[in-house]
């Protein structure tokens, strides 16, 4: 079993090579994430360093009493960003000091060795002006039509930033995690964690606060991954935006161009086909196209192989004319040099010599006499005027003279009822009989040839059918060519040159129908249809 695919889907199997690369942009995507976050520790691990060393060696900072007032404006502070209100112990200097260093969307812890919170400022959560998701304002902003019409589709499948989440340091008192830890050993440490929800993912980053050679507290700035989320989501949206957009045009453009190029090859081949007719004669010219590319030179090539081919042809076809009348001349001189041998006083045994020249000369004569009327029947198919006639009446008559020709044979006719009318000459249809019938008593073996004709109304059909050998298939399609026969291993009475059913062809087809042989269902012999359209 062979898998037979057009060149559209073959190119369109191409294309699927194209598939990778919406992994390749999604490694892109991934890499892209991966940057973005050791930024945002890089990032934090800054500013905690930058708090850290505002704090360094200030050990009034850490033993100063908390200022009432300065507590309560501060945790005022913290319930108009939705934040907790410190405890007691903390330090209100140092909340000054942190809190012109927080940014919107980072928060800021001091806590000391205990773990007792001595300063907090910032929020994880945008103020509420900033709610509304930026790729929303994108997409609403109107960016391209198809980022509008995937952009929901990519908020499906990826996960989106949100504010909405519950912050476990906040009710816990102060936060606890390996960065902590670190800091509290002397090291800056980096840290990531989810909230108790897991609808957000919390980044920290610790330092130490020194007081001499002791650690006296930490500093901790965390900020949500919703930044980076955002931008990874962004960065996604465009780059298989792009993909899908390479796709669709390439699909669409290898589509096109897949089609352009097999109407191409099917106008080749219609062309080619059309220009050979079902007996291989050439009906014309093939055109050529002047295309520059590879089917250009295809069609060429063509055009010119069947030029050649047509030449040929029309050389066979020439032959059987030229070689009767080229032959003539000799044949004449022959015979009346025989004649004149046979006038003159012979030994008996030279008359023998004589006897076997004249059985030769004569079944040349037969065979230039048959090419002539090959020849002849050509030309008059062409320029027999038409007439209408009853093709029953016609076949009634011809096998009344068959039964006289050929003793031998039994004929069986059957015609139908009423006429069989018939537009074309009624001479080469009786021509077309008597090669048929002659065809079917040389092969009958035994048994009747049976002669029907039927008519319906669709056509008439003419069936010649008799007992004998069977067709061989590799010569049933040609069958009715010139110069074929299925003589082989046989010694005719008569020469043939295989010009009987080439006739009646070419009778059938001036009247507007075909012929065909087959083999009889049961293998018993051979059938020969002549299908005829009836007059109108």
């Amino acid at each position: 079993m062979r898998l037979a695919l057009g060149i559209r889907a073959q190119l369109l199997l191409v294309l699927t090579v194209f598939l990778v690369l919406p992994w390749l942009g999604y490694e892109y995507v991934r890499e892209l994430e991966r940057f973005l976050r050791q930024a945002q520790e890089r990032t934090l691990a800054g500013t905690a360093q930058a708090v850290a060393t505002a704090l360094h060696d200030r050990p009034r900072l850490f033993s100063t009493a908390p200022d009432p007032i300065a507590s309560f404006a501060h945790d005022r502070a913290q319930e108009t960003i939705g934040e907790g209100p410190l405890p007691p112990s903390a330090s209100p200097e140092i909340a000054q000091i942190v809190q012109g260093l927080s940014r919107t969307t980072a928060r800021i812890w001091v806590i000391d060795r205990n773990g007792v919170v001595l300063a907090r400022a910032g929020s994880l959560k945008r103020p509420s002006a900033d709610d509304e998701n930026p790729d929303a304002k994108l997409s609403g902003r109107g960016a391209s039509v198809v980022q509008s019409l995937t952009h929901p589709l990519y908020q499906r499948i990826l996960k989106q930033p949100t504010d909405e989440f519950h912050d476990d340091a906040i009710t816990e008192g102060s936060p606890r995690g390996r960065d902590v830890e670190g800091a509290l050993s002397g090291i800056l440490a980096t840290d990531r964690r989810a909230t108790s929800d897991g609808r957000a993912v919390i980044v920290s980053a610790a330092h130490p606060i020194w007081l001499g050679d002791q650690v006296r507290g930490v500093v901790i700035v965390e900020e949500t991954g919703n930044r980076v989320l955002a931008e990874r989501n962004r960065a996604f949206e465009r780059l298989f935006n792009i993909v899908l957009a390479v796709l669709l045009v390439g699909s669409v453009a290898l589509t096109l161009f897949a089609s352009h190029l097999s109407a191409r090859i099917r106008r080749l081949r219609d062309d080619a086909e059309y220009a050979i007719d079902a007996q291989g004669r050439a009906r014309g010219r093939l055109s050529s196209s002047d295309a520059g590319d590879e089917i250009g030179d295809l069609s060429r090539s063509f055009a010119s192989v069947l030029a050649r081919l047509t030449d040929y042809a029309s050389y066979q076809e020439k032959m059987a004319s030229r070689l009767s009348h080229e032959l003539r001349t000799p044949v004449a001189v022959v015979r009346s040099s025989l004649e004149n041998l046979k006038a003159q006083p012979l030994p008996q045994d030279s008359r023998v010599y004589i006897e076997r020249a004249q059985g030769g000369l004569d079944r040349l004569t037969t065979i230039l006499a048959r090419m002539t009327e090959a020849t002849r029947l050509e030309h008059a198919v062409k320029d027999s005027p038409r007439e209408r006639f009853d093709g029953g009446k016609v076949l009634a008559g011809c096998v009344d003279g068959y039964r006289i020709a050929y003793p031998q044979a039994s004929i069986a006719l059957t015609l139908p009822d009423g006429e069989v009318p018939l537009s074309g000459a009624p001479e080469l249809f009786a021509q077309m009989l008597d090669k048929l019938v002659a065809n079917a008593v040389e092969f009958a073996t035994h048994g009747a040839i049976q002669i029907r004709l039927d008519r319906d109304e669709r056509g008439a059909r003419l069936v010649v059918s008799n007992e004998g050998p069977s067709l061989p298939p590799e010569i049933a399609d040609r069958l009715f060519d010139s110069m074929v026969s299925v003589r082989s291993g046989r010694a005719p009475a008569e020469p043939h040159l295989g010009l009987g059913l080439y006739i009646v062809r070419l009778v059938a087809e001036f009247h507007g129908g075909s012929a065909h042989a087959a083999n009889r269902p049961d293998a018993s012999g051979v059938e020969v249809t002549v299908t005829l359209p009836l007059s109108t």
